[in-house]
């Protein structure tokens, strides 16, 4: 007999019911019988048949039966019950989903007429765990149905998806915040702040009103905290999220490791939340107070206020997503802040650096003024027919040092003028072949001065003249040929001119000691020297190739260099060439501006010229001073000074050969300037030290570093002097003369106590009679050398023996006293 033909009698409730599981349990044990349904055992085998398929199920499952639509459920749906469990069992469905059967009623109708329904993430507020709580359902409604065809009750398959929408909503307001980035044009902290809370503001079931808080105080005590940025509060509300006990509030928060949570802000501050953002008519009133803790600071940065939803308990997983965004919002600040520091770091060095410009703009035209007022009359005064050998030679030398001057006063104003503004271009019809051959021709005589080979070539189709910057020009090829020259101890310096399509290519090579290739990419810096090059001089200041750089790009040309370490270096320079009307080639520039050439030039014939050696005066041996000067000029002048003084003196360039000089005949005082080419002054200075034949020999350097912590950092490389310059000639001389007497009187002084150590050390090794008696009497007598001497010609006078006897017979007296103890 199959169950639906079993008489009514046999389906008890224990038969019903059987089996484990807590709704079964409290099917069993409930009084059907004071239902409206009646005892179990009148139920119909429709009903009986949709339990037994309900409550075994592991899917959430609802039966509704009845006019009544009294309720049947299986274990899988008792933890979305919550607090309606157990009244649930056996409970009228409307009366157990009061609280949202005006959602779900009508569904519930369309079942009982036969249709069925589905509805997916249906958003339904529950009252089962003590509040009115925001959950979400995926369910279907089917009728069950007699044998007669009419709906005896519904079918409630039923999922709770409230975790699987809370975190995916959740996630979705992480990614938009993760959107928000700090580019490199910045945002302050504020525009960071109000970014970060414009991506949370579609998140209003989670975070239904936000705030950012900041200490204007910075590191300051007691912090001041200001609402930078805001979502979610009522139009026109400034007041305080908070209270009037908002700051001490964040106070307290931000002294915390962990979230604080503040109550009973409805009361506090009533219609705070903006109504378009309210999921219901339940007002906020908890927010939650996050520290925004940012690495490199004592104290939080700001403090995240966070209104937390009335319809959602704080869970773990609410109080994680909270945390989540308090942390990504903490990460924003940080790098806020650090693009901030940087951008008021970045708009103080341009600050310092507009400064840094008008006051070399300023002092450099300041220089101009006093340099024009000198090389004029310097001028004048070469140009009489008055003067003698020896003061046409010393003006010159001041012309020379003016002229260098004012090229490094020009380039440092055109450095200053490059990085405020463009570099202005003239362009003219120029003769390029004649304008670079005049260049290179001026280097003629300094170049065969320097022992080195000198090649010139020019394209004939480089003659034709183009549309060229012809001041511009000359300070390119000007600068080349000085540099080549400068860094070219031996060989040759090749020039050359041609046409490469519609460029002019204008190529300086050189046989000289060459560029590290570490260096290379470096070398158009502006004020970037390479410390390891041992040119003809130390002198400069970096700016030539830098400018060289800028010249080159404001003719809309390129600059490259190719070079070995001791082999040399290949400058290759092009520009646009534009050529110019056969109506314009008479008037083409030719010629080298006659200021622009003499100031290159008066800088590369001080590092010409050999160091005159200098001979000794007849007669009685003089002091012999050696000077080190890689500059022409300055050399001479030290030479001529010193000189005067009747003193000895040679001079060199550089330290190695200085070392080989006094190696070879050691003079008598050494002054040496400390920035040399190849090893400078100080290392000269280390390797007199460190040899023991002249470890004595006197050193004064010569610096332009003023102050006085140069002089002491100069005295303690074990320098007997330093000088700084321009230094007075009196003060020079005395100075030299001083330390020339000091080392003489330290070497007599030295040379006595030899002396006398030698005549002791003699005196010890003889072992004379006489010397052993006196010392016999010095050890009785306890008295010096020349007492016991004494002591010994008054006892030969006495008994009127001679001294000698005397003394052979002390010495005798003493052995055989050594003896007789002895056995």
């Amino acid at each position: 007999m199959t169950s639906g033909t079993e008489p009514h009698a046999a389906w008890t409730a224990e038969r019903l019911f059987a089996g484990p599981g807590l709704s079964q349990e409290r099917f069993r044990n409930t009084d059907w019988a004071s239902t409206p349904l009646g005892p179990v055992e009148s139920w119909p085998a429709e009903l009986r048949m949709a339990v037994r398929t309900v409550l075994p199920s592991e899917v959430p499952m609802l039966l509704w039966w009845g006019p009544h639509l009294i309720q049947f459920f299986n274990d899988a749906i008792i933890p979305v019950l919550g607090d309606k469990y157990p009244a649930a069992v056996a409970q009228s469905a409307p009366e157990c989903w009061s609280e949202v059967w005006d959602e779900v009623g009508s569904r519930v109708d369309r079942a009982m007429n036969g249709t069925a329904t589905f509805a997916e993430n249906e958003l339904l507020f529950m009252h089962r765990y003590g509040y009115v709580e925001e959950t979400y359902w995926t369910f279907s409604y089917s009728p069950i149905r007699g044998e007669s065809g009419e709906v005896m009750g519904v079918f409630v398959a039923t999922t709770d998806t409230t975790g699987r929408v809370l975190g995916e909503r959740r996630l979705e307001a992480l990614s938009r915040l993760g959107t928000v980035a700090i580019t490199d044009s910045g945002a302050s902290l504020t525009d960071t702040c109000r970014a970060a809370l414009d991506a949370l503001a579609p998140s209003r079931f989670d975070l239904p009103l936000a705030a950012l808080y900041l200490d204007t105080h910075a590191d300051e005590a007691p912090p001041e905290w200001t609402r930078v940025a805001a979502v979610g509060m009522r139009a026109g509300r400034n007041t305080e999220l908070l209270g009037p006990d908002e700051q001490a509030l964040l106070s307290r928060a931000a002294k915390g490791s962990e979230p604080m949570i503040v109550s009973g802000v409805a009361e506090r501050c009533p219609d705070l939340l903006d109504p378009a953002r309210a999921l219901g008519d339940h007002p906020v009133d908890q927010v939650l107070l996050s520290p925004l803790v940012v690495s490199g600071r004592d104290t939080p940065l700001g403090v995240l206020a966070v209104g937390l939803s009335p319809y959602r308990g704080f869970d773990d997983a609410y109080a994680t997503f909270v945390e989540l965004v308090s942390t990504k919002i903490s990460g924003l600040l940080r790098d806020a802040s650090v693009m901030d520091a940087e951008r008021r770091r970045a708009d103080a060095l341009a600050a310092l650096d507009a400064a840094k410009t008008r006051f070399l703009e300023t002092i450099s035209h300041e220089f101009r003024t006093p340099l024009t007022l000198l090389l004029g009359p310097l001028q004048e005064l070469l140009d009489g027919d008055d003067l003698t050998v020896e003061q046409r030679r010393s003006l010159e030398t001041v012309q020379r040092g003016a002229l260098r001057l004012r090229r490094l006063v020009d380039a440092l104003l055109e450095a200053t003028r490059a990085e405020a503004y463009p570099v202005t271009v003239r362009p003219q019809p120029t003769d390029p072949g004649a304008l670079t051959a005049d260049c290179v021709e001026l280097f003629d005589d300094a170049v065969q001065r320097a022992g080195l080979t000198l090649r010139c070539r020019v394209d004939d189709e480089a003659t034709r003249p183009v549309r060229l910057d012809p001041q511009l020009w000359a300070h390119i090829v000007l600068n080349l040929m000085s540099n080549a020259v400068k860094y070219t101890p031996e060989g040759s310096i090749d020039v050359a001119l041609r046409v490469d399509d519609d460029r002019l290519v204008f190529t300086v090579a050189d046989t000289g000691i060459g560029i590290p290739r570490d260096e290379l990419d470096r070398i158009f810096e502006r004020f970037h020297r390479v410390e390891s090059l041992s040119g003809r001089s130390r002198e400069g200041v970096g700016l030539g190739l830098s400018l060289v750089s800028d010249w080159i790009e404001a003719l809309g040309g390129t600059i490259t260099v190719e070079s070995e370490p001791g082999q040399g270096s290949t400058f290759t320079v092009s520009v646009p060439r534009v050529l110019v009307p056969n109506s314009e080639e008479i008037t083409a520039v030719r010629a080298v501006p006659v200021e622009l050439g003499a100031s290159y030039l008066g800088e590369v014939r001080q590092w010409g010229g050999t160091p005159d050696d200098g001979t000794a005066p007849k007669g009685a041996e003089t002091p012999r001073v050696l000077v080190v000067e890689d500059n022409a000029d300055m050399r001479d002048y030290l030479v001529d000074l010193l000189r005067r003084q009747n003193w000895t003196v040679e001079a060199v360039r550089d330290g190695d050969t200085a070392l080989a000089r006094i190696r070879e005949r050691p003079p008598h005082l050494v002054l040496s300037d400390v920035m040399l080419p190849g090893r400078d002054g100080v290392s000269v200075l280390e390797e007199i030290r460190r040899d023991p034949v002249v470890s004595r020999l006197p050193v004064i350097l010569l610096t332009a570093r003023a102050g006085a912590e140069a002089a002491v950092d100069g005295l303690r490389t074990g320098a007997d002097d330093y000088i700084t310059k321009p230094f007075n000639p009196d003060e020079l001389v005395a100075r030299v003369r001083v330390n020339l007497e000091l080392s003489w009187l330290r070497e007599q002084m030295l040379s006595t106590v030899e002396r006398e150590s030698d005549q002791l050390r003699t005196a010890l090794e003889t072992r004379s009679t006489l010397s052993q008696a006196v010392g016999l009497l010095m050890a009785t007598f306890h008295c010096d050398a020349d007492t016991a001497f004494g002591k010994l010609v008054g006892f030969s006078q006495h008994r009127n023996v001679k001294v000698r006897d005397l003394a052979e017979q002390i010495v005798a007296d003493y052995t055989s006293s050594l003896s007789k103890s002895a056995k």
